[in-house]
């Protein structure tokens, strides 16, 4: 009778221990779980939400929305490299950093990977000569967001000659990177000035004419002639101030990020 008893005291612990064992365990599961959620959460995304992700980039080109969603179906970021002049910085303030905050915010941190370089008062002589287009093809973008220093080349390289630099540039850029997705800007407008809106004029006909993708962010802009750019551009530095940078950045989170 006690060895019966016994038996049965033991066989019932037995199933005890394995329903407890089973209990606790499976609590460790939905821990991981719910751990990998908020995590997914905190980079801006989760199964099944590749649809809402992508409504933001409605505005973009068909192959660049593609590259999006290969980085999020993959978990490889498309690497966004922003290459321009001195007015290019990679100051928290500047509109690059602005775009790159916005970009974090709506697509999450593993989507884009943006990287900036700014070649101060560069021509695009000088970044021929200097073989810019070898460390833009190093760098290995996916997209190319370039201000090639028409401003920097006003009064120095003629717009003819500094469209054939552009051309050059692009076309070994893109031999090298037959899937990169290049994107030309042109600088940011400065108040008054007299031959370089011609000179932007040429280069949006240019980009147009060879079909590049050419984002006209002066439409945003107050006009050159006005002195109300004198608000968000420095009369003495020609350069944008912190109310530039905002301005200059909010075109691009609305070509990034439709609304």
């Amino acid at each position: 009778m006690r060895n019966v008893l016994f038996t049965g005291l033991l066989l019932a612990s037995c199933v005890l221990f394995v329903i407890i064992g089973q209990i606790y365990w499976q609590n460790k599961v939905d821990q991981s779980v719910q751990s990998a959620i908020a995590e997914e959460k905190g980079n801006g995304q989760t199964a099944g939400e590749d649809g809402d992700v992508m409504k933001y980039a409605a505005n973009l080109p068909p192959d660049v929305q593609k590259k999006v969603k290969n980085a999020i179906h993959k978990r490889k970021p498309v690497r966004l490299v922003i290459v321009g002049s001195k007015a290019i910085s990679s100051s928290e303030k500047s509109w690059p950093a602005l775009l790159k905050s916005e970009l974090e915010s709506t697509y999450g941190k593993r989507v884009f990977d943006v990287i900036v370089k700014g070649y101060g008062d560069m021509t695009t002589k000088e970044a021929l000569e200097a073989s810019l287009d070898k460390e833009i093809i190093d760098a290995k973008p996916d997209i190319l967001l370039w201000e090639p220093f028409i401003l920097n080349n006003n009064g120095v390289v003629a717009i003819d000659e500094t469209l054939k630099d552009i051309e050059t540039m692009v076309e070994n850029i893109t031999s090298s990177l037959p899937d990169v997705a290049i994107m030309l800007q042109p600088p940011h407008p400065i108040y008054n000035a007299k031959y370089y809106p011609a000179q932007v004029d040429a280069f949006r006909a240019f980009a147009k004419e060879k079909g590049y993708v050419y984002l006209d962010h002066w439409k945003v802009w107050p006009s050159y002639k006005s002195e109300k750019l004198n608000e968000v551009v420095d009369e003495n530095t020609d350069l944008p101030n912190e109310r530039g940078q905002q301005l200059w950045a909010s075109f691009f989170i609305d070509y990034f990020i439709a609304k």
